[in-house]
């Protein structure tokens, strides 16, 4: 069939679009050479992906590690100390050193118990301890807990009186005798007046007891903290020596040598008593 030079061209357009469409085809098999010159590198896709979700995702915290108890100092117990069993060790080659405190006024009266360490050990820390003083001593706890200290003797049933009937008193002690009565908003537990001596027991408002005694003739006084409660009185310890009230008699004693007995003349005490 003959055609015109238009049909010519006509015909020439559509058979350059045809194969056109078959190269296009041909480009877009997987399988094929130009699919995988047309996709991007896969070490390009996975690194931007591990750059976008390093960037999201923050950078852990380091917590800082717990700290352990000094080697040295006065650490008050159930603040910078907890009640309980620790193993011991001296840091210095010379050896070690502990106290064991009732107060922090510094006096000799205060130390509970201390002891020299050249080696490995254990200390038990009591709850009615103030304080712990160390020297050069590392303490590691053992998850031990302390004993469970010895409350004091009962009240007795009923209500008790609310001062104490001796003379010349109220309920802190000694009216106008401050070497005799306890100090402020503290009440007193038991007080004594003897042939030579006025004696009273106190208690804080922490639960703790503190002993009060004044010599009449010479207004020589001394303070002692923590007396132990006994079944008939109260007995306070200061520098080995012992004072022993009960309602017989004021008893002062080192070790075994007496060092005085006063007769009770007039005793009160909020605590059930025994007469000896």
């Amino acid at each position: 069939m003959a055609l015109d030079r238009g049909g010519i061209l006509v015909v020439a357009i559509v058979a350059t679009l045809a194969g056109l469409g078959i190269l296009l085809f041909r480009n877009s098999d997987p399988g094929s050479d130009g699919a995988v010159a047309a996709s991007p590198p896969v070490s390009t896709v996975t690194i931007t992906a591990s750059a976008s979700s390093s960037a999201a995702r923050p950078a852990p915290s380091s917590a800082p590690a717990p700290r352990g108890l000094p080697n040295n100092g006065i650490l008050k117990v159930g603040t910078d100390i907890a009640p309980g069993e620790y193993a011991i060790r001296p840091t210095s080659s010379s050896g070690a050193y502990w106290e064991r405190l009732s107060c922090l006024t510094g006096d000799f009266s205060c130390i509970l118990a201390n002891d020299n360490v050249q080696g490995n050990g254990y200390l038990t820390v009591l709850s009615s301890d103030i304080a712990l003083r160390i020297d050069s001593l590392e303490l590691i706890p053992t998850g031990n807990p302390a004993p469970a200290t010895t409350p004091p003797t009962a009240p007795p049933t009923g209500s008790p009186p609310s001062a104490p009937t001796l003379d010349n008193t109220d309920r802190q002690g000694f009216v106008g005798v401050p070497q005799a009565r306890c100090n402020h908003t503290n009440p007193a537990v038991a007080v004594g007046r003897t042939t030579e001596s006025l004696v009273v027991v106190c208690e804080t408002g922490a639960g703790r007891y503190y002993y009060k005694g004044v010599r009449l003739r010479d207004g020589a006084a001394i303070e002692i903290d923590d007396p132990v409660a006994t079944d008939d009185g109260f007995t306070a310890t200061n520098a080995g020596v012992q004072y022993r009230i009960s309602s017989s008699s004021l008893l002062i004693t080192k070790g075994s040598d007496l060092l005085a007995e006063e007769p009770m003349l007039q005793y009160w005490s909020q605590w059930p008593v025994r007469v000896s």
